[in-house]
């Protein structure tokens, strides 16, 4: 028995003697062994006892009320951050998702406004005429023939028929133009100065002649022309040609007439014709652009054409 073990048997005798119901027994056991003695050395430890039947465990005391919670302590400082850790692998592409339905086409906006029209180009100034060449010389005149014999006189002729009053060559007119003025298709030849009229009377607003009188009459008339389809890129040939129609009371053909040769872009020529018809009392007639393009009246030295109608019956 060392000393803390004396300590405890002698803390159970006290505990013993106090006790009511206290052994008797085991109180003067542990009395003797408590007292003091010279310590002999200490004897072998006997061989351990049987083991004594655990005891029936005792009632559970009841749970002591829970103690205040004590105050929060202060916030420890914080740790260093720890290394970043390996990228784990990639994992495998997902299945691609099937294609939405395409949307409802939206309303087709309104139309912007048009745009204004370009103005139309000044036309471009008319070349100057060439010059003209030289006239060639005078051919030598042949030898006068000899003057034959004088033949006898013969008998004198019955007198002839009267002749046409001069009333019927007294309706007239005669007009040309010195411009270079522009002529759309399926428009009229305006003719501007008058020079000599009776009775036929001419518009130069309108292209028309008047013609108040029945009867026969002839017209003759020259027009120099150029080929003015600007409109055309390649400058197609055409073939320029005029009409001289009835105008009034109703449209009626009467003349054509055209260019001896196709014309491209730019080229001139002359249009020429004449013609006898029955005029209508009243009646009015004019020259018109039958061509596919547009022409220009070109001045040749001075005129760019001319007209005249004379009544011969």
């Amino acid at each position: 028995m060392n000393e803390n073990n004396f300590e405890q048997l002698n803390e159970k005798l006290n505990n013993c003697n106090n006790r009511l119901d206290k052994d008797e027994c085991l109180c003067k056991v542990l009395d003797c062994i408590c007292k003091k003695g010279d310590c002999g050395p200490t004897g072998p430890t006997g061989p351990t006892g049987p083991r004594g039947a655990t005891g029936a465990t005792g009632i559970q005391g009841p749970t002591g009320a829970t103690g205040a919670t004590g105050a929060t302590g202060a916030t420890g400082i914080q740790g260093p951050t720890g290394p970043t850790g390996i990228q784990g692998p990639t994992g495998a592409t997902g299945a691609t998702g099937a294609t939405g339905a395409t949307g409802i086409q939206g309303p087709t906006g309104p139309t912007g406004m048009q745009g204004p029209t370009g103005s139309t180009g000044a036309t471009g100034a008319t070349g100057a005429t060439g010059i003209q060449g030289p006239t060639g010389p005078t051919g030598m005149q042949g030898p006068t023939g000899a003057t034959g014999a004088t033949g006898a006189t013969g008998a004198t002729g019955a007198t002839g028929p009267a002749g046409t009053p001069a009333e019927k060559f007294n309706s007239y007119a005669m007009v040309h133009d010195e411009t270079d003025s522009q002529v759309p298709i399926n428009n009229p030849v305006k003719f501007q100065t008058t020079n000599i009229s009776n009775k036929i009377t001419y518009d130069p607003n309108t292209g028309d002649f008047s013609i108040p009188e029945e009867g026969i009459y002839i017209v003759h008339w020259w027009i120099n022309v150029r080929h003015n389809d600007n409109k055309s890129s390649n400058c197609e040939p055409k073939t320029i040609g005029i009409e001289f129609h009835q105008y009034w009371p109703n449209d009626v053909l009467i003349a054509h007439s055209s260019t001896h040769n196709k014309l491209t872009c730019c080229d001139t020529g002359t249009v020429s014709g004449n013609a006898i018809f029955a005029a209508l009392p009243g009646a009015s007639y004019r020259f018109i652009n039958t061509s596919d393009i547009d022409i220009r009246l070109v001045p040749n030295d001075l005129y760019s054409g001319s007209v005249s109608i004379t009544r011969i019956l």
